[in-house]
């Protein structure tokens, strides 16, 4: 056994914390302009309309960066290769996986009528926007990708017409890109043909605070943020693997113009079990966020504590802090919730998990199933603090229900293609999964891409 995994071993061991890469999942909030609605009309060669999933490739060579879609079998939830499709640029590179470069989700999105798809361009810090057809084939739209106004996309949302981007600057990293750029969230019109005009008055935030992800509310009155690396700890480093930075949750609310404003009390530190040090809120991380689809409840992965958080909020963009559960998984990450918000997945990412949480009470979850995730021949030693070589990121039920998909992405130091999956599970009428026979699916990436985002149409 080597150094790497031995000390591995003795960390998961001793502290029970994840510690690990996690990844992000697609929020698709409130109605989109009718104007939408007949777009596409008469396109014969566009036939069928099956549900398809969307992931992108993020390959980072310049101009290589793709949205690769499958069409879903409504009997199993089987996926069949339908295109790959180039987004004009490129995608982000995290050549050592460290955290923080690909711990962000709702790297796609698609607008609430399905006509037009979103894509981040993280490595030339543009949004590629595509007309969605019949078949779930994609096209540009005039002008796209479009300048993200910002150093490095890793997240959109969506408030009916508006589209919000949080800009990370991700490569902001100590002794490989240093850039004092500030991070920004910023918001663009979305005009009837699919094109992005900025709206001024982005608000920016600090350089290195590493933001990963943003959400909207399902009545699109507030705007949610997560920043992972955003508050000094007080002590020193505790792992060489983990900056002393803890975790906020922000919030906005959009003014008529579409520009955001901060919400009350923003932001929000993580609460006291999510730190390493009680006393610490430098100590204590979050990665993935998800609002409840009728009520004003938001939910937040706990990534080092293991655990679920709930908040309830305000259309003024008040937070205020439930409770949090305990997870049988290790890295409460990325979340999703399936059809009917009687059930909440999670990815567990440094145990190679999925987690599914009954929230029939959605101010008190639990966690009633774990599932290990199935792995592809031979993998090479993980990167510590990976406990595998590859690592669950974000996640989506597809629209009837039947269908849960993760997207996994190799965390080796070696080219590992058999890390670069979706992987497929079957929900049952309980709510708990089971991985079909013929999944994962290899994704058709660089074995040293980290392949992103998860939406369905």
């Amino acid at each position: 056994m080597n150094t790497f995994i031995s000390l591995r071993k003795k960390i998961f061991l001793a502290l029970s914390l994840p510690a690990a890469l996690c990844g992000v999942v697609v929020l698709i909030s409130a109605s989109a302009p009718k104007m939408w609605a007949d777009d596409n009309r008469g396109e014969a060669a566009d036939q069928g309309a099956r549900h398809v999933l969307y992931v992108e490739s993020n390959d980072s060579a310049p101009g290589k960066n793709a949205v690769i879609a499958y069409s879903i079998s409504p009997e199993d939830g089987s996926l069949s290769f339908l295109g790959t499709f180039p987004t004009r640029g490129a995608g982000q590179s995290n050549f050592d996986v460290r955290l923080g470069p690909d711990d962000h989700d709702r790297e796609v999105i698609l607008s609430t009528d399905k006509r037009f798809l979103f894509a981040i361009n993280a490595g030339s810090n543009t949004v590629a926007v595509f007309r969605v057809r019949r078949s779930g084939r994609l096209t540009h739209v005039e002008g796209s990708p479009f300048p993200s106004h910002g150093l490095t996309p890793v997240s959109l949302g969506l408030a009916g017409d508006k589209l919000v981007v949080m800009n990370a600057n991700n490569n902001n990293i100590e002794g490989v890109a240093p850039n004092s750029t500030p991070a920004n969230y910023t918001t663009f019109k979305i005009e009837e043909d699919g094109r992005l005009v900025h709206i001024p008055g982005s608000i920016e935030v600090a350089s290195d605070s590493n933001p990963v992800q943003v959400g909207i509310s399902p009545d699109s009155k507030v705007v949610f943020g997560m920043e992972f690396f955003a508050v000094p700890s007080i002590v020193p480093q505790i792992f060489p693997f983990l900056p002393p930075r803890g975790s906020v949750l922000e919030t906005f609310t959009l003014r008529e113009n579409g520009s955001l404003r901060r919400g009350a009390g923003s932001p929000f530190s993580a609460p006291v079990n999510s730190r390493l040090i009680p006393s610490d809120p430098g100590t204590g991380y979050f990665l993935g966020l998800m609002a409840h689809p009728t009520k004003p409840i938001l939910y937040a992965g706990e990534a080092i504590t293991n655990r679920l958080a709930v908040y309830t909020y305000r259309e003024d963009g008040q937070l205020n802090f439930v409770t949090d559960a305990p997870s049988l998984g290790l890295a409460t990450c990325w979340i999703t919730v399936g059809k009917g918000a009687k059930f909440l997945y999670t990815s567990e990412a440094a145990s190679n998990q999925v987690g599914v949480w009954s929230i029939k009470d959605p101010l008190a979850p639990v966690n009633i199933q774990e599932v290990s995730l199935r792995l592809v021949g031979t993998p090479p030693d993980p990167i510590v603090p990976a406990e595998f070589a590859t690592i669950n990121f974000q996640l989506s039920v597809d629209p009837s229900g039947k269908f849960l998909y993760v997207n996994s992405h190799a965390a080796a130091l070696t080219d590992y293609t058999g890390g670069n999956v979706v992987h497929i599970l079957q929900i049952q009428s309980d709510g708990t999964v089971v991985e079909s026979d013929f999944s994962p699916v290899l994704l058709p990436v660089p074995g040293n891409a980290h392949p992103t985002g998860n939406a369905i149409r």
